[in-house]
């Protein structure tokens, strides 16, 4: 079964109930048509069984609790009558209404056991606070309970994380590849996914610049752990080292326990890359559509000379129905 598991679909009439809540900066976004015939016709064209729909990537928070709890049940609710209404072609992500923890909680819940989701979508932080701050606990806890999928995926209008990225796109082209793969680690050396190993955590555009970073984060990870740099920093410049939950011989190990999306097939190099660091039996097909294209995700893997004939069957049309279990 060949599964995208990274799509957007913002449905107008969520756009326009999260204008009417407060949302002034969206009133002039673009509304994607509720026809997806045109969706559906690349699916075919590709040999694509299924889509997950997601609604992150678009900064949804409104920043008031029964606001963003209006907007979460609305787009959840609207996915799962489309995943009803389209007879398999489509799956999808629950949004959730971080940082009210109990309206998460409720609302995953709902999301998960009652409209039968695929799992739900994070972006890499919130209101502020990152992905894995200690007070969302009972939220992981309920995540893991379910053993549910996490998609973690890059908010646009969060990616300006240096003020000189304000500028030309460059959040988008620098910013958005940094708050993934922040994300990716904080879980990781937090001890979420320790504590919860029943999550199957999947991140967008293949980890955003984890795999470039990989070998530099893994040095730097030994530099804490054989103290070899105490001349230059002194011992407590990673005292920090002793909290984590890694492998002292791995220390990069969980971040292998996760699942990354191709999403960013606009880098030929990103296969080579994968390989050696998280590995690419952790690969899945992702698109971006509509932001990007699904024909180029799919060549993408088809014509990379990194990957086997076996290789890109397995992230093609084998690992994300696994990871996700869609039959």
């Amino acid at each position: 079964m060949r599964v995208d598991v990274h799509a957007h679909w913002w449905a107008a009439s969520y756009l326009d109930l999260l204008v009417e809540l407060g949302r002034k900066d969206l009133a002039r976004a673009g509304r994607q048509s509720d026809d997806l015939s045109d969706r559906i016709a690349e699916m075919d064209a590709n040999k694509v069984d299924v889509q997950v729909l997601s609604a992150i990537g678009l900064d949804t928070y409104v920043g008031d609790r029964d606001a963003d709890v209006a907007a979460c049940r609305h787009i959840n609710d609207r996915y799962a009558a489309t995943v009803a209404e389209r007879d398999g072609r489509f799956a999808a992500f629950a949004s959730v209404p971080l940082p009210w923890v109990d309206a998460a909680v409720a609302e995953a819940a709902r999301a998960l056991d009652d409209l039968c989701m695929a799992g739900v979508a994070l972006p890499c932080s919130f209101a502020g606070r990152p992905i894995d701050d200690p007070e969302f606990e009972p939220f992981w806890a309920a995540l893991g309970a379910r053993d549910a999928v996490v998609y973690v995926h890059p908010v646009g209008s969060h990616s300006s994380c240096h003020p000189g990225l304000a500028d030309w796109n460059l959040d988008m082209a620098y910013g958005s590849p940094t708050q993934v793969a922040a994300a990716a680690a904080r879980i990781a050396f937090s001890g979420v996914s320790t504590r919860h190993p029943g999550i199957r955590f999947v991140f967008a555009m293949c980890g955003g610049t984890l795999p470039l970073l990989w070998k530099r984060h893994e040095v730097n990870l030994f530099r804490g752990i054989r103290m070899s740099a105490v001349a230059a920093v002194g011992r407590n410049f990673f005292s920090w080292i002793d909290d984590l939950p890694i492998d002292r011989e791995d220390p990069m190990g969980l971040l292998r326990n996760f699942w990354y999306d191709t999403g960013f097939q606009d880098v030929p190099e990103v296969m080579f890359l994968a390989r050696h660091s998280f590995g690419v039996d952790r690969l899945l097909l992702g698109s971006d559509a509509i932001f990007a294209s699904l024909t180029e995700a799919v060549r993408y893997i088809e014509d990379s000379p990194y990957l086997s004939a076996d290789e890109k069957h397995q992230i093609l049309d084998v690992r994300a129905a696994e990871v996700l279990r869609l039959s």
